[in-house]
């Protein structure tokens, strides 16, 4: 037991420091592989002791059986949410929607983040095969960005190739709720098909929440993920997914 909490610390703490090194200290979710690392070490050192482990088997039933419980159930939940969002990650949009809405993403300074562009690229690609189609990029300024996210996309698109009359900018929202609910209200007729470009793994959180804001035909459009984050992004998604469900977002 002691070796696989070993080799799960390992994994953890090298992993963390792929995030950092890819992104920065400050990278979304990377504190988690930090405290996985802790905890999985923590435990490998006292399940060597020779005195912990006879501590841990003598434990009575009613002990032990609600704790593995716990687990394999709290490890189902994950496995079943994850099925989800691998299940969205391939979804295939049908051609000729009417509308886009590009999820916004990080803005560093004026300049879309590789994130961002992978959306942008995905959009611009449908957009030039769908030309009745017209797009909604939305994201408002926030911490380290000259321009609202919306502007950036719209830039992006424009050297693209894309129209500015087949560009909407939703400049104002700083989540992605408010990214939905505010690109309904700027297309107004919910009845409208409309294609939710997101990165992979957050494509059926979005597709369900914009389920939720009242639009009444929608599909997702995944945007490839930065491979060396995604086990990252996952993983905070499943939490994300669970924290919408509880709160009535989805």
């Amino acid at each position: 037991m002691n070796i696989l909490f070993g080799v799960l610390a390992l994994f953890s703490i090298v992993y963390y420091v792929v995030i950092v090194v890819y992104t920065g200290f400050k990278a979304s979710f990377s504190l988690f592989w930090l405290a996985l690392f802790v905890v999985f070490a923590g435990l490998g050192l006292l399940f060597s002791v020779r005195r912990f482990r006879l501590f841990f088997r003598e434990l009575p039933m009613w002990v032990k059986v609600p704790v593995k419980t716990t687990v394999v159930l709290g490890l189902l939940l994950f496995f079943v949410v994850e099925g989800f969002i691998v299940y969205h990650m391939f979804e295939q949009p049908r051609k000729e929607l009417d509308y886009l809405v590009v999820l916004g993403a990080q803005v560093r300074g004026e300049t879309v983040s590789k994130s961002l562009r992978h959306r942008l690229d995905t959009a611009a690609e449908y957009l030039e095969e769908n030309p009745e189609t017209r797009v909604v990029v939305t994201g408002g300024k926030g911490p380290g960005e000259d321009v609202a996210e919306a502007v950036a996309m719209r830039d992006y698109l424009m050297e693209a190739g894309i129209g500015r009359e087949r560009i909407i900018m939703e400049r104002h929202a700083s989540n992605t709720e408010q990214n939905l609910s505010y690109s309904k209200s700027l297309i107004g007729d919910s009845e409208k098909s409309v294609g939710i470009v997101t990165s992979s793994f957050h494509v059926f959180r979005a597709v369900s929440l914009a389920r939720k804001a009242g639009f009444q035909d929608v599909v997702g459009i995944a945007a490839p993920s930065v491979a060396g984050l995604l086990p990252n992004m996952m993983v905070r998604e499943f939490f994300a997914v669970l924290k919408d469900k509880l709160v009535g977002n989805m």
